[in-house]
């Protein structure tokens, strides 16, 4: 229930147009002066207007007495309450009223004070729900009554106010709620820089409550240091411009934290600025997730152009490795025509001049027994040295063209047959350390390979007086090289990258060593293998990441 009480001017009743009628009812005779109207017809049609306008008042109004009782009610009186005029007049208002004990003390009021009483309370109808509505009581003296005291009221429905106001509660409970909701921190604050209104994310993040920062000034909640910051956009937006801003703003009490704002003006009715809302956003992790982006991507740039570097170097690699296959192809069909000739012209030269002069001797002789002439035994005898030779180099030629299958185990004895063919023009010699030893057959065989490359371009190109072929085992591996005293080679010409370099280099790399070729300072050349312990220990016939094709090894096999 609300009570007020007020004073107020005294309103003309039906009371006052009646105190000129008597009490019987009976009217007032007056004596109308010469030019002056009817004073009885003039009052009758004041009454009449009174009664039209009371009776037919958009307000409900009635008239009690001090026990509540109704006296008087005009047609919304009666429509309100849902009842007839004749039922009306007598009965207590009470009757009609769901709070009793709100009208009991509006009542009162009334009976303590000579000024307008304001109560607020539900009204129960005849027909009809239960409404709200106000009371609005002024007391009058009723001449009709014998200067009764009357409370003449007037009943305001406030159905339609309240079901707004009650609209109006829901929706700012509702705009309160996205208010709090909404992760954007909200303030509103005015030309004094004071706050007005802030939402409960933005007092969060002060570890306030919005209470505790409405009204206070700006200053006292965000420090001079942070006022002097966003200064600059307080005084454009107050101006009537709307700013934007991202930086670090730092609060009393509460750190530096680093936001992003909208400032928007508040204007009033009249077009003038008189303060602004803000729109605020705490962005602090996410220009910590930036920086941290930022560095992902400048690393993985850094790797791709690194890959990209690796990628180019990588392909530039398969390309000179397709080349120079293409190249080796060439070379090795090119060094098969070449051996071919050479086997050819010394077939030609050596066996075949021996099987020729073996063949004229034994005509010779033949032509004697023919002739039964006396044969010479020298003859006889050179013919059997000529065969001889011819069967040395036949032997030669099938050994230098017979693939030989060398294993550990006969590794020296290889060896040692290889410096003492008599086919070398170059002088060879073998020396071995007596702690070598070597268990691996794969090994074996492509060292022997290796030597006996050495030792053909040696007596080829070398112009040596001698060739050696040393072998040894010290703590780090086995040790194979192949030195000669001859010219050297030439570092522009570049001779040692031909096919027999490849071929040697493919043989070190299969069984997992290295190869170096060098000119010693005394002159010469000295190829060397290095075949470390851990190779030996390896898998024997690993193939290495850059080796030739199973082509190219066939042809190679055929060939050597």
């Amino acid at each position: 229930m609300t009570t007020r009480t007020s004073r107020a001017p005294r309103k003309f009743s039906a009371d006052d147009a009646e105190r000129a009628v008597a009490k019987n009812g009976a009217p007032i005779h007056l004596r109308r002066a010469p030019g002056i109207r009817d004073p009885k017809t003039e009052l009758e049609a004041a009454i009449q207007r009174f009664v039209d306008l009371y009776d037919f008042a958009p307000i409900a109004y009635v008239s009690f007495d001090r026990a509540g009782r109704i006296e008087e009610a005009n047609l919304a009186a009666t429509e309100l309450l849902g009842e007839p005029r004749d039922l009306l007049i007598g009965r207590p208002f009470a009757f009609y009223v769901a709070d009793l004990d709100s009208f009991l003390q509006h009542l009162l009021y009334c009976r303590n004070s000579q000024q307008q009483v304001e109560t607020e309370l539900r009204l129960k109808p005849r027909k009809g729900e239960r409404m709200p509505a106000q009371l609005l009581s002024t007391p009058i003296t009723s001449t009709t009554r014998n200067g009764a005291l009357l409370y003449q009221t007037a009943i305001i429905d406030l159905t339609d106010r309240k079901r707004a106001e009650e609209a109006s509660r829901a929706k700012e409970a509702e705009l309160e709620a996205i208010i709090n909701r909404t992760p954007f921190m909200l303030t509103r604050c005015s030309r004094d820089l004071r706050y007005r209104f802030v939402s409960r994310a933005y007092a969060r993040m002060l570890g306030r409550t919005p209470e505790e920062i409405a009204g206070k000034p700006i200053v006292e909640i965000m420090g001079e240091e942070g006022l002097k910051t966003i200064s600059p956009y307080i005084q454009k937006v107050l101006k009537g411009h709307t700013v934007e801003y991202e930086m670090e703003v730092s609060f009393r009490g509460a750190g530096a934290p680093c936001l992003h704002s909208v400032y928007t003006p508040d204007w009033d009715a009249k077009g003038n600025v008189i303060g602004w809302f803000a729109s605020i956003a705490d962005i602090t992790r996410r220009k910590e997730a930036e920086a941290a982006l930022q560095k992902s991507k400048e690393l993985l740039e850094r790797r791709v152009r690194e890959r990209t570097h690796e990628l180019r170097a990588a392909n530039k690699e398969l390309e000179d490795e397709i080349a120079w296959r293409k190249g080796l192809e060439g070379e090795i069909l090119e060094i098969s025509d070449r051996e071919q000739q050479r086997l050819g012209q010394e077939l030609h030269d050596g066996l075949c001049q021996h099987l020729t002069a073996v063949a004229f001797m034994a005509r010779s002789v033949a032509l004697r027994l023919k002739n039964h002439r006396v044969i010479e035994v020298n003859d006889i005898e050179k013919i059997a040295q000529l065969v001889n030779d011819a069967a040395t180099d036949t032997r030669n030629f099938s050994r230098a063209l017979h693939r030989v299958d060398v294993d550990s185990a006969g590794l020296v004895t290889a060896l040692e047959d290889l410096v003492d063919r008599e086919i070398w023009k170059i002088p060879c010699r073998l020396e071995i350390k007596p702690a070598f030893r070597i268990d691996d057959d794969a090994a074996a065989s492509h060292l022997y390979r290796i030597a006996r490359e050495a030792v053909i371009n040696a007596n080829k190109h070398a112009q040596a007086r001698e060739i050696v072929v040393a072998l040894g085992h010290s703590r780090k591996g086995i040790a194979l090289s192949i030195t000669d005293d001859g010219v050297g080679f030439p570092s522009e010409l570049n001779n040692a990258r031909g096919l027999g370099f490849h071929i040697m280099n493919y043989r070190a790399r299969a069984i997992g060593g290295r190869l170096e070729i060098e000119c010693p300072k005394r002159g010469g050349t000295r190829v060397a293998c290095y075949l470390p312990d851990k190779a030996l220990r390896a898998q024997k016939n690993e193939k290495a990441g850059t080796g030739l094709p199973a082509k190219i090894a066939k042809a190679l096999t055929a060939l050597i």
